[in-house]
């Protein structure tokens, strides 16, 4: 494997746990360095860590304090 593929996925430890959870990858990544960066995003979107699931996310947290509060009130 690519020393540069090695150096991104030990600095990101959800690319190498999904990575690990889907090992049929491993052979893509190994003859095509360039599919780190689409395994990137095939990984954000599976773990939800892309913008609109951390937007979507927030939404939620802000209406569930808004419901405590009316509770409170």
């Amino acid at each position: 494997m690519d020393y540069y593929v090695q150096n991104i996925l030990n600095s990101n430890v959800y690319l190498k746990k999904y990575l690990r959870e889907n090992s049929s990858l491993y052979k893509e990544l190994i003859r095509n360095p360039e599919f780190i960066y689409k395994l990137n995003d095939i990984m954000k979107k599976n773990y939800k860590l892309t913008i609109p699931d951390k937007l979507e996310k927030i939404k939620n947290d802000i209406n569930m304090i808004n419901s405590l509060m009316d509770v409170l009130k």
